[in-house]
């Protein structure tokens, strides 16, 4: 899911999610919803909307007053850009988008980058005089470094590729250089890397999965759960003093966690790149 639907997932499951629609008029304080039905025209005062798509994405305004009659939201503060009738609006009611649910989306999204692992392959090529590559970016772990055949795929057409296909960390150390970053130090006692000059490696491992702040960035599927529970159960944390709904919700979700952080966990596999 977009990080956006994490968000509105987050406030559905704890009841903060007042509209999320898209509005029948604007000016440059107001909006217009034919959906929105509220008797009272203070009862929105401090209510928390934020455009999510369209023109005028990615601001927050909090709510004034409500104009029953026409169903218009008048705000606190003027739109620096002016949305639309095709922008996305959610409006909540406790928390804001950008304080509030993007801080606790954060927080487990963070906790979930010490637990989870994702797959990640790179390639690099061989110098048979050379025994010592640079590691690409990204990795947290290397589990191997595989040779691919050159000027082909068919591995068994390649006498050495079909013979020694892979190197596993017993033949290769990861060190830090004097600029900061890692290399391979491949063992000459146990490899000769003449042999396999020109070849390519494929390096493989696992990395830390990569979620921007971006409302487009995307949350992993397995993942999905893990975030949204947690968020909900700080944000609830929040309020308990205030009401005994938010205790009963926030015991809901802190009870789901440990079965979704067992889900979410993954075994790291071969030699760590960061020490």
């Amino acid at each position: 899911m977009q990080r956006i639907d994490g968000i509105k997932a987050t406030a559905q499951l704890i009841g903060d999610v007042l509209l999320d629609g898209t509005p029948a008029s604007v000016t440059g304080s107001s909006l217009t919803f034919n959906q929105l039905i509220q008797g009272n025209t203070i009862q929105l005062a401090g209510h928390k909307a934020y455009v999510y798509s369209g023109a005028g994405a990615g601001q927050d305004r909090v709510v004034g007053s409500l104009i029953t009659g026409s169903r218009t939201i008048i705000f606190t503060e003027v739109f620096g850009s002016v949305p639309s009738v095709n922008s996305s609006v959610l409006i909540t009611k406790h928390f804001s988008k950008s304080v509030d649910y993007d801080a606790a989306l954060d927080r487990f999204i963070g906790k979930a980058k010490t637990k989870y692992l994702v797959d990640k392959v790179a390639t690099m090529s061989v110098n048979g005089s050379q025994y010592e590559y640079p590691v690409p970016s990204g990795f947290e772990y290397v589990s191997s470094l595989q040779f691919v055949p050159s000027g082909n795929t068919d591995y068994s057409t390649s006498d050495v590729v079909d013979s020694i296909f892979e190197l596993t960390p017993r033949f290769f150390r990861i060190v830090p250089n004097a600029v900061g970053t890692y290399v391979f130090v491949v063992d000459p006692r146990k490899v000769d890397m003449a042999v396999f000059n020109q070849y390519w490696v494929n390096v493989k491992g696992q990395m830390k999965p990569e979620v921007s702040g971006t409302d487009n960035a995307v949350i992993p599927a397995d993942l999905e759960e893990y975030v949204v529970t947690g968020a909900a159960m700080l944000l609830a944390s929040q309020r308990i003093d205030e009401a005994t709904q938010w205790k009963t919700k926030y015991n809901m979700f802190k009870d789901a966690m440990p079965d979704l952080e067992d889900y979410i966990f993954r075994h790291p596999r071969g030699v760590k790149v960061r020490s």
